[in-house]
């Protein structure tokens, strides 16, 4: 068995390391433990493989420079953006001798690694960290063709909105009871953890792919991330006084040209409703404004929320979705212990 060896790498930029892909690909949780200013490199064989959503962890035992055995935690990206470069279930097995890099964590004395890349017992190499979350690929004139009644599968624009940041608890304008609320917090109240999906506003602009469907006078959302679904229901002029609240609520809309707006209300209670530490009440209301592109390549996107049991006004947020041609839309089937299982590495 190889021993281990550390390979220091300057990082680019801090601001490019703070935004760099390895947090985008996990949004949800934090990654400030890591030293994205450093790479490690070590040689050993995979002693488990855990290929599941949100996070893939494998364990690989290798030897120290003192000749001493230890076992390395390697967290990894999701399913959703692995199976896209072929790393399946089968890929590796207990026993096999690989070659891994990673960002080791601040603390010495844990043996975990944020996985950027590992290569097979055959050479192949599969990518981690470095894989943004749907892998939006390059339109051409030859592949592409656009949308043109908002039906696709989109993904947001990374070069322009940071996705790790989500919705702060500074951020948002709250009212007595929210910062009541936000007094409260922790990072072990995330919804997430319990493979419970965020509702509405912050899946409005999510890290993974989402797709539109037309089925007559209803525009059907699905969010690949923790499988959430919604259904628009078109040319309806006010939501029905009988709408029982649920976790995505009651969504009514409207398309004019190359318009679509959509107003959502009648939402059930959310522990983080509208941000992280943030709760949401049965007041809470949003509405979009889609505006796609001349060339449907491009979804242009605006809304606002409101909720005044939690927040003063209302706060107004943008961002753009682009097109993702191809993308074949995957199950996410979360799983309880692989959502859980950064809390014992953060």
């Amino acid at each position: 068995m190889q021993p281990l060896r550390f390979l220091i790498k300057p990082a680019l930029a801090a601001t490019a390391v703070a935004l760099s892909l390895p947090p985008l690909s996990m949004a949800h949780h934090s990654r400030s433990n890591f030293r994205f200013d450093t790479k490690v490199e070590m040689k050993g064989v995979i002693t488990s493989h855990e290929y599941r959503n949100p996070h893939t962890f494998l364990t690989v035992e290798t030897s120290n420079d003192a000749g001493q055995t230890q076992e390395w935690l390697l967290a990894g990206n999701s399913i959703s953006n692995l199976r896209r470069i072929g790393w399946t279930a089968d890929s590796f097995s207990v026993g096999d001798e690989v070659t891994v890099t990673g960002n080791p964590d601040r603390d010495p004395e844990k043996l975990v690694l944020l996985l950027d890349a590992i290569t097979a017992p055959d050479g192949t190499v599969y990518q981690s960290g470095s894989l943004a979350p749907g892998g939006q690929r390059p339109l051409s004139e030859q592949t592409f063709s656009g949308s043109t009644d908002f039906s696709g599968v989109w993904q947001p624009d990374f070069s322009q909105r940071n996705v790790a940041a989500g919705f702060q608890p500074a951020d948002l304008p709250v009212t007595a009871k929210g910062r009541e609320a936000l007094a409260s917090f922790d990072q072990l109240d995330d919804p997430a953890l319990n493979c419970i999906g965020e509702s509405l506003p912050m899946t409005l602009l999510p890290v993974y792919p989402v797709e539109f469907t037309r089925s007559g006078n209803e525009l059907h959302i699905r969010y690949e991330q923790f499988d959430a679904r919604r259904i628009v229901y078109l040319g309806m002029a006010a939501h029905p006084a009988d709408v029982e609240p649920s976790h995505m609520g009651h969504s009514i809309g409207q398309i004019a040209d190359n318009v679509l707006t959509i107003d959502t209300a009648h939402f059930t209670p959310d522990i983080w409703g509208l941000g992280r530490g943030v709760p949401s009440g049965l007041q809470k209301h949003v509405s979009e404004t889609y505006t796609l592109s001349a060339d449907g390549s491009r979804l242009d996107l605006e809304y606002t929320f409101s909720d005044p049991e939690y927040l003063v006004g209302s706060v107004t947020e943008s961002g753009s979705l682009l097109l993702n041609p191809g993308y074949e839309m995957g199950e996410w089937n979360c799983d309880i212990d692989s959502a859980r299982r950064h809390l014992s590495i953060e």
